[in-house]
């Protein structure tokens, strides 16, 4: 087999690959927005960098995106650069795919939840597609954010599976994260004695 029919064989198996994952799903526990705001480490409206593919130690491919912090919601602050990883992505024309991880697009605004760094020092995105919303703009220039849940199965406490809609309907922009920050704040109130310290 000559190299041109090799480099062929591998562009159609790679192909295939994608053509077939749209038919999988992956299951993952539903969490709900305020969950998601809770339980991760950071949340933030962050401007998608760079992003780049590449193998691991243990030859798994695994996607790097650098993401520039725009409004920081938690535990992070503005024009703090933060790079992610997730596993899959496309090295050389082979491709790992895996169905209900979040997809980005250099120059795109999206809203972030994401977890605690993993070992090798890299947070990941809370929930899969769960934790992450990409930021439009409508036909009157405001801005609004959609959630896509292409390619995931959400399952509750109960351990009932659904298909999860193929998007969930646009929200503005304001109100979400302001929704987001009143979660927090309720969550981390703080019981003050009103009674003076006395030495």
């Amino acid at each position: 087999m000559n190299r041109a029919s090799r480099w062929a064989l591998v562009a159609f198996a790679a192909l295939a690959l994608v053509g077939t994952s749209t038919a999988y799903a992956t299951t993952v526990t539903k969490m709900s927005l305020k969950d998601l705001a809770r339980n991760s480490d950071a949340v933030v409206m962050a401007r998608v960098e760079d992003q780049v593919a590449r193998y691991d130690v243990n030859k798994e491919i695994y996607t790097y995106v650098t993401l520039r912090v725009l409004d920081p919601v938690k535990g992070s602050h503005k024009d703090d650069v933060i790079t992610i990883r997730q596993l899959g992505g496309v090295v050389n024309n082979i491709a790992s795919i895996v169905p209900g991880m979040p997809t980005f697009k250099k120059g795109d605004e999206v809203v972030v939840f994401l977890t605690q760094k993993d070992k090798a020092g890299y947070p990941w995105v809370m929930g899969l597609q769960q934790g992450k919303y990409t930021v439009s703009q409508d036909e009157n220039g405001a801005k609004r954010v959609r959630n896509e849940l292409d390619g995931t199965v959400l399952m509750d406490a109960f351990g009932k599976t659904s298909d999860a809609a193929k998007a969930s309907p646009d929200m503005p922009l304001q109100s979400f994260l302001d929704g987001i920050r009143t979660d927090l704040n309720e969550a981390g109130k703080v019981q003050v004695d009103p009674t003076p310290q006395t030495e």
